[in-house]
């Protein structure tokens, strides 16, 4: 299949769907973009949204490229249509087929999607300037200076982190799926007490120190995606 962006061979990736089978979506490492059939993003099992995760962030880079004004389906060649979507309260924005043979997604807009990004809270910015003075805009990578700057000046972004919690969570659940036990009547108390904890590590998590190089570094998005690639580390390999 041929990149809507750049006409070049996309790659495809064979992954478990929810629901059981396997689902294969193509991507465009050089334009940092999915193409999903119809249907196919919905389909994904939580270990699929997590292989994906893990690919962003071994392929994403600072500086996001260029795309064309004008894309065309790889299917039916018609021209996608700029979509914008919400979910949640975050804005996100993706090129769809017309004839309903799918759409294409860039990586950030592909993890807004699934909710794994938010915007960084008064509290979140106020601690984040404490520790670093300049970040990369997660959307276009221009710098953003912390210290008068709440928005990106070039792309006029807000600043948005990475939220480690659900992706946390869901490598638990398949750590406890890899590693089945007799059913114990305590399980549901075991269960709520170990979101607990989970819960309450974050704030000790995102204080890591490799976190913060990565922030001083790179995008605060970038931090928490090296981040998720050290937790999956030997889950997937």
């Amino acid at each position: 299949m041929k990149c809507p962006a750049c006409s070049n061979d996309m790659t495809s990736i064979e992954l478990d769907g929810r629901m059981g089978g396997h689902v294969s979506i193509d991507v465009c490492a050089a334009c940092q973009a999915f193409w999903f059939d119809q249907y196919e993003s919905l389909k994904l099992s939580p270990g699929s949204t997590l292989k994906l995760m893990k690919f962003i962030g071994d392929h994403s880079t600072p500086v996001k490229p260029p795309l064309p004004d004008v894309l065309h389906c790889p299917r039916c060649a018609t021209t996608l249509r700029l979509s914008h979507d919400m979910q949640g309260n975050m804005p996100f924005t993706y090129w769809r087929c017309t004839t309903d043979d799918g759409h294409f997604i860039g990586f950030l807009e592909f993890l807004k999607e699934k909710q794994f990004i938010h915007r960084l809270s008064a509290e979140q910015l106020k601690e984040l300037r404490e520790n670093v003075q300049f970040v990369n805009c997660s959307n276009c990578g221009a710098p953003i200076n912390l210290q008068s700057e709440s928005l990106c000046s070039h792309c006029h972004s807000p600043i948005s982190i990475l939220d480690m919690k659900q992706p946390q969570q869901m490598i638990e659940q398949l750590k406890q799926a890899a590693a089945p036990r007799p059913v114990d009547p305590a399980l549901p108390l075991k269960v709520a007490l170990a979101k607990s904890q989970l819960d309450s590590s974050f704030s000790a998590m995102d204080r890591d120190p490799q976190w913060w190089s990565d922030a001083h570094s790179s995008s605060l998005v970038q931090a928490g995606l090296n981040a998720v690639g050290r937790l999956l580390s030997g889950l997937f390999d």
